[in-house]
């Protein structure tokens, strides 16, 4: 039989979700408040999931079976497809570094910034500003550790992130000042799961349930909303009891820089036989330690020479002789 509360905490929780499972919920506690089938089969028509001639054919089998029943289920459930170990990673690493700007803004009246992160922009999450130079950043988790990294890429598993090539190669044309910013926690995963799911209220763990064993159209922004809006409300509580790590900061062209002049640093152009040792994705594997730079030392910087020093940094040149073949 439907379950009202279901349908209500979804509702509520995601109000504006254009997930199909979401439209569903508010289209049943319509029905159940008294509505009219059609207004309901609007709810479903306006949230782009289905035609109006769907929707209306769906009231019936709403009114019966319930929104559950309607949705299709989550097929696919490795690590890559679940939310706590992809979606909350980033979304925790995200709110984090938010804090990070806001205290490098606070008092810099001619220092703001700008939030890209759900405009639909995959390069930028936030942008810097003063006056008119702009920093784009791109905030990341990196929570697993390459654990053969040390035969493949020469780099000591504690001292070795990841930066995909085809991403870093699109920044320097689209976003040539960008740079990444990496909270590096091989146990955030634990400490969500341990630290932060378990404040969820009743509401909350059963709307977290059902999105992770049903799917559907449009699931992802329930997920972003849900999970976004999870981790906001629960932060004081999170980052009292897990104090998370500081950022490390590299630009997209020094991954490229590195890249070109340490092919090895980069297995599937530099190293044979690469999908044996690793995922088939073509990463630049940089250095934490001797190539990267803490994040508290480009604050000071920006603080005491502006966003131009930072910029600068990130196009410094040099004159060298390089190999030009004819042949």
């Amino acid at each position: 039989m439907p379950d009202p509360n279901l349908a209500s905490a979804v509702s509520s929780l995601l109000s504006t979700s254009r997930w199909a499972g979401a439209a569903l919920a508010r289209a049943e506690v319509l029905l159940n408040s008294g509505g009219a089938d059609e207004d309901a089969a609007r709810i479903l028509y306006d949230s782009g999931c289905y035609t109006l001639t769907k929707a209306r054919a769906l009231i019936p089998e709403l009114k019966t079976g319930g929104f559950v029943a309607l949705i299709e289920d989550r097929t696919r459930t490795g690590s890559a497809e679940n939310p706590v170990t992809k979606l909350f990673p980033a979304a925790v690493t995200e709110r984090h570094f938010l804090a990070c700007l806001d205290e490098i803004t606070a008092g810099q009246p001619d220092l703001t910034y700008s939030d890209a992160r759900f405009s639909g922009h995959t390069l930028v999450d936030f942008t810097l500003h003063q006056g008119d130079i702009a920093l784009p950043v791109n905030v990341k988790n990196a929570g697993t550790r390459f654990e053969n990294a040390s035969s493949l890429v020469g780099l000591e598993p504690d001292d070795c992130i990841p930066i995909p090539a085809y991403k870093a190669h699109d920044a320097i044309e689209k976003e040539p000042n960008l740079i990444y910013v990496f909270a590096i926690d091989y146990r955030l995963t634990t400490k969500i799961e341990t630290h932060l799911l378990t404040h969820l209220n009743a509401q909350e763990a059963a709307v977290w349930k059902l999105l992770n064993t049903k799917a559907g159209s449009r699931i992802r922004d329930a997920e972003d909303k849900f999970i976004y809006s999870t981790v906001e409300k629960y932060w004081p509580q999170f980052t009292a009891e897990c104090p998370l790590p500081g950022f490390r900061a590299i630009s997209a062209r020094r991954a490229i820089r590195i890249l070109q002049t340490q092919p090895k640093r980069t297995p599937g152009i530099g190293l044979r036989a690469w999908g044996t040792g690793a995922s088939a994705e073509v990463n630049v594997h940089v250095s934490i330690h001797s190539e990267t730079k803490p994040w508290d030392e480009l604050h000071q910087r920006i603080l005491s020479s502006g966003l131009t020093d930072i910029v600068a940094a990130i196009n410094r040149k040099r004159t060298e002789v390089v190999f030009d073949p004819e042949l």
